[in-house]
């Protein structure tokens, strides 16, 4: 895909979301589609939905340019060399998808599996908050807490092609359960799932808050915007959800020495509040470098980034 005229199709499948796009060369949107996962459906049912969307945005291209390839991003464990998702820890039941070979023979193209947040850097890395950076870790917080390594200017994958799953690092030894089966992870605190939990934990426990609405209706959205009106409990989940942040990221980055990290996903939005804390945290832990060197910001393109990032997928497949 060296041509600039040369366009390929996107998808970001989500454990809440999923978003699809037209995407040309350069990570701009030509197109694009959207829908809720609810993925207790299962596989078969959320991908025959994927594929007819897909193939109404591939009737979008312009005229001479029909996509190349499609680039799909999974929030799980990959085999990348098969195309297939090994299991998603936050989607009960998609396990050993094999989710090439099922778009691939029914759009009739080129299809390329990595996890979600690899495809998420990939887009701020070329286009958004990641620019000019060589050694990088992205985040994503949203159902889950994701992770990318950008080192030397190239995805890092590990031995065994899905790593960074810094979601499931331990920061609590007697925490709560995750879905990847242990307890205490990350994610647990930090993602958008986490931040719900402490806040309705924070309700158990009848604790000062401006929050009147239902314990399951609480998001991480409703108590940003109780934040910003001093919500005592949206503070507190906020703050401890910044304090695990900076405990890992400390040890990540005197473990890599990164130049910065870059935070995206729908818990994101609330990085105005979480980013003072994590700061604190992280900068009290790092060793291997003047804190004040290093980058840490929200990332720029939201729930674009995957798809800007497609054609940088295909193009580093393929090449």
């Amino acid at each position: 895909m060296a041509n600039s005229k040369k366009t390929c199709l996107a998808a970001d499948i989500g454990g809440t979301n999923i978003y699809m796009g037209l995407v040309d060369e350069g990570g701009h949107i030509l197109a694009r589609h959207g829908f809720s996962t609810d993925s207790s459906r299962g596989p078969d049912l959320v991908m025959a939905e994927v594929i007819r969307h897909l193939k109404e945005l591939a009737a979008e291209a312009p005229r001479g340019r029909p996509p190349r390839g499609l680039a799909i991003g999974v929030p799980g464990w990959i085999n990348q060399s098969e195309g297939i998702l090994l299991k998603a820890p936050n989607m009960s039941g998609w396990v050993n998808v094999p989710v090439a070979r099922i778009m691939s023979r029914a759009l009739d193209m080129p299809v390329f599996l990595e996890n979600d947040c690899n495809l998420y850097a990939l887009g701020e890395w070329h286009g958004g908050a990641g620019r000019g950076l060589k050694h990088l870790l992205v985040l994503t917080l949203g159902t889950g807490v994701g992770g990318s390594l950008i080192i030397d200017e190239k995805l890092w994958y590990g031995a065994f092609a899905s790593a960074v799953e810094i979601g499931h690092l331990r920061v609590e030894s007697r925490g709560a359960p995750c879905g990847c089966g242990g307890r205490g992870c990350l994610e647990t605190i930090a993602s958008a799932t986490g931040m719900a939990r402490l806040g309705r934990e924070w309700l158990k426990k009848k604790k000062d808050t401006l929050y009147r609405g239902s314990p399951d209706r609480l998001t991480p959205k409703v108590m940003y915007d109780l934040a910003r009106r001093g919500d005592p409990m949206s503070l507190a989940v906020f703050r401890r959800a910044g304090e695990a942040l900076g405990l890992v990221l400390a040890g990540v980055f005197n473990l890599l020495g990164l130049e910065g990290v870059v935070i995206g996903g729908g818990a994101a939005g609330a990085f105005e509040f979480i980013r003072p804390r994590l700061w604190e945290v992280m900068a009290q832990g790092i060793v291997v470098a003047d804190p004040a060197r290093l980058k840490l910001v929200r990332g720029e393109l939201g729930e674009d980034a995957p798809l800007a990032g497609a054609p940088a997928l295909i193009r580093a497949l393929t090449s």
